[in-house]
């Protein structure tokens, strides 16, 4: 994407580095239509099986980008509304195809390599019990709401509503920036998004919502980061942030941020999750009402109870 905006703009760079750049946009390329490719074989098992396949960000969110083979996707996101057991259950038995339930709110499986994640639940409840009304409202909209398609590579694929995305959108890149971080991906989809279905969303609605889960200021930070450092127009957003210092605060977060491997040892690796869960704890409150302490004890019973998931 840097290098599309550096010719766009004809900006001229030193060859050696423009030669990484058209290697890495290479590499990205064939990625992308790796799993094009897999998204295509696997609508054509579910349909022949009378299964709906929506696309979950990724390839789906891809389509709104200028270029879209240059948008990074690092697996498949699907949703199938409420038949993942079933579609697990065919691809095990009839293509010997290996499911692996070891996971907090999908399954796993691979589609001539490329991993696809099987979501049963939109996101992550494990710790948090304000968050399974969230989902509740979720899989609400996904059965309420009009189903929206995008052809890719001359498929047609379904896709969230605006109203589904928006809320998706925001609890996904939420859930990980109060865990760890998130990138400045997250920050362009977004805007991508708002550009292409923001009027379209119900936002009185949604930000009501926002004050009575608690995510309010992730979202208003979300927008000004937009705004403030990737140009996005003001008249986008349905809210911002006043607090400019958090706002810094957080777009260091996400431009400084190094991901550290858990320790492989159970004490270690627990020792390890209570810093960084309290390190973040500024970011927590942004997303989420429901008490720290409680939350990271709810979330050492659901590793105890499932023990496969325990180094996720």
């Amino acid at each position: 994407m840097i290098l599309d905006a550096l010719i766009a703009a004809q900006i001229s760079i030193p060859r050696p580095l423009k030669m990484r750049f058209i290697s890495s946009t290479d590499k990205v390329e064939k990625r992308y239509q790796s799993k094009i490719n897999a998204a295509k074989k696997l609508k054509k098992i579910y349909s022949e099986n009378d299964i709906k396949l929506m696309i979950l960000k990724g390839i789906g969110l891809a389509q709104l980008y200028p270029v879209a083979n240059h948008r990074p996707c690092s697996d498949i996101d699907i949703w199938l509304f409420g038949k993942q057991e079933e579609a697990d259950e065919i691809l095990s038995s009839q293509y010997n195809i290996s499911v692996d339930e070891a996971h907090h709110h999908h399954t796993v499986f691979h589609i001539d390599g490329v991993m696809v994640e099987n979501h049963y639940d939109f996101i992550e409840q494990h710790s948090r019990s304000s968050q399974a009304l969230v989902e509740r409202y979720l899989k609400e909209l996904s059965a309420d709401e009009e189903l929206y398609t995008i052809n890719i590579d001359g498929t047609d694929f379904y896709i969230p509503s605006p109203n589904l995305n928006a809320l998706f959108l925001i609890m996904h890149s939420g859930s990980h920036f109060a865990a760890e971080n998130i990138s400045v991906r997250h920050l362009i989809d977004w805007m991508q998004f708002l550009r292409h279905y923001g009027d379209k969303v119900d936002w009185g609605r949604l930000l009501n919502f926002s004050d009575t889960f608690g995510f309010r200021p992730f979202l208003e930070c979300l927008n000004s980061m937009c705004i403030n450092y990737l140009g996005m127009p003001e008249k986008m957003a349905c809210c911002t942030m006043k607090d400019e210092k958090i706002v810094k605060k957080a777009i260091e977060d996400v431009l400084k941020y190094k991901q550290k491997n858990i320790p492989n040892n159970f004490i270690k690796g627990w020792i390890f999750r209570f810093k960084r869960r309290f390190s973040n704890s500024w970011k927590q409150k942004m997303v989420y009402k429901d008490n720290q302490f409680f939350a990271f004890f709810r979330s050492f019973l659901t590793h105890i109870i499932h023990p496969k998931i325990w180094k996720k």
